[in-house]
């Protein structure tokens, strides 16, 4: 009966999670608050791993069930490319995720998260055609709260990718562990046009749209 139950779970948490930024730009203004919270709360993401990531995948994700558990959500990616020395954050892409996991669970909580992908290799988690896998050995590289005390900013740069919550310190990120994440064609190419996809935005055939321009203002480090 639970996984009868599990891919309803999973869609009610996806049709009630995600489907409220139904467009880009609310989905941009959803990330700037959520970076607005985290940069001015009492531990800020340090401006360096914000300045020297290699994109941003910003997004708030709902958990919920009565013994099973499953989870729904929905976020923007930002790459930032380096072109001649000069750093600039290309346009965002829109994604999902979803998914569930067995385990005793009752109620629902919302998150949101902001995880700093540091390589090419943890980008490419949200940028296939279709539903990818979630790696979670990869974001659980971030390693737990205990397990990053007294790591240096140098240090933490190093790993492949870090998640922190909205509140708390860094998160290990084991939670995403079994999900998948879609591009969302529809949400882009509303914003961008009806032959854009995520190839394009990622090489930067198209620009940022003027909503952006506080957001990225805070992901240079800029308060």
């Amino acid at each position: 009966m639970k996984f009868l139950l599990l891919p309803s779970l999973v869609l009610l948490l996806a049709s009630t999670a995600i489907g409220h930024a139904a467009n880009m730009k609310e989905r941009i203004q959803d990330a700037t608050l959520m970076l607005e919270k985290r940069q001015g709360s009492p531990n800020p993401i340090p401006n360096e791993i914000l300045t020297n990531a290699k994109g941003f995948a910003i997004c708030t994700i709902t958990k919920g069930g009565i013994g099973i558990g499953g989870q729904g959500g929905e976020g923007i990616l930002i790459v930032r490319h380096n072109g001649n020395g000069h750093f600039v954050l290309r346009a965002p892409s829109a994604f999902n995720i979803s998914g569930g996991s067995l385990g005793a669970q009752l109620g629902f909580s919302t998150t949101h998260y902001i995880i700093i992908l540091n390589s090419e290799e943890a980008i490419g988690q949200f940028v296939g055609e279709g539903k990818v896998k979630w790696d979670a050995t990869a974001a659980g590289t971030a390693g737990g709260d205990s397990g990053t005390e007294g790591e240096s900013t140098r240090d933490l740069q190093k790993r492949s990718i870090l998640v922190y919550k909205d509140s708390g310190g860094l998160f290990g990120g084991a939670t995403f562990g079994g999900s998948t994440v879609e591009v969302k064609n529809d949400i882009n190419q509303r914003a961008y046009g009806e032959n854009v996809y995520i190839r394009d935005i990622l090489e930067g055939r198209v620009q940022p749209p003027k909503s952006t321009e506080r957001l990225y203002q805070i992901l240079d480090g800029k308060r």
